[in-house]
């Protein structure tokens, strides 16, 4: 874990280079304008923005004022597991899902409590005390839940899937299999549940079907290929285990109105 400040006169953003990293991480924006791609998606950004950036997303700085500043939370799973002895961590806040809006948008007091808990965890982390990882624990996951929480009410999301086994295993063996695995029965064997019990508890937890929720998630990584590889449609196709490429095409068209080819070459630059 750690807690950087970025700012013209500190560590600075860089922009116009689109980068990609393993981990989990919380920029919250304190000052200035700024716009963003997450996976080909804009979106601008303004004071009081927190933005969820999810491990192996493709982000890109496009633009930044002068007087831009945040402070980026990192978290990697395998301390996250460690730290709060809990290997579905991660999984259990709805913003670091990859099928959620990346950005939340809060007012200036909720703005400045976590200005001053970024400030408080930066202190405590350059001076690490003998009893640090107690304060850190409790300061870190008292920020996560709140900002969850936030998210939950701004979205209109269910808050049902915090504590749901089932429902937070999915989601981190969908993260984890969704390349090689793509039927609901594989995830059902994965989790030791039976299909129907699984489609009742996403549906309960989500508001989607688990068909709806892995198609989605499989659409994001076609995407990923297609715009930020040089794989052709056959490499991608035969990576993802589609049975060949008119089945690939075929699928991808019906979920967005384009081929594969030609989403590529509207989104490239």
């Amino acid at each position: 874990m750690d807690c950087v400040f970025f700012s013209e006169v500190e560590r600075k953003v860089v922009t116009g280079q689109p980068f990609c990293y393993d981990f989990h991480g919380i920029f919250i924006q304190n000052s200035g304008e700024a716009n963003i791609t997450i996976e080909n998606e804009s979106f601008q950004l303004h004071p009081g923005c927190f933005i969820f950036l999810r491990a192996n997303q493709v982000r890109e700085w496009v633009t930044v004022t002068p007087d831009f500043s945040g402070y980026l939370l990192i978290f990697e799973n395998e301390f996250t597991e460690t730290f709060f002895n809990d290997d579905l961590f991660i999984h259990r806040f709805q913003f670091f899902e990859v099928s959620q809006p990346p950005v939340l948008r809060c007012g200036d007091r909720f703005l400045q409590e976590y200005v001053g808990s970024c400030e408080n965890l930066r202190g405590e982390l350059d001076l690490l005390k003998e009893d640090s990882h107690h304060y850190l624990r409790s300061l870190l996951y008292h920020m996560l839940i709140r900002i969850n929480r936030a998210y939950i009410q701004q979205f209109g999301l269910s808050s049902k899937g915090y504590q749901d086994s089932i429902s937070t295993r999915f989601r981190k063996s969908l993260e984890e299999n969704i390349r090689s695995k793509q039927r609901i029965g594989d995830y059902a064997e994965l989790l030791k549940v039976s299909t129907s019990q699984l489609n009742k508890v996403i549906l309960k937890t989500s508001g989607r079907s688990t068909a709806v929720v892995i198609r989605d998630r499989l659409l994001t990584e076609i995407k990923r290929d297609l715009l930020y590889t040089e794989k052709n449609i056959s490499e991608i196709a035969y990576e993802l285990g589609f049975s060949d490429n008119s089945n690939f095409i075929r699928f991808f068209k019906n979920q967005t109105g384009h081929t594969p080819n030609d989403f590529r070459t509207i989104h490239s630059k």
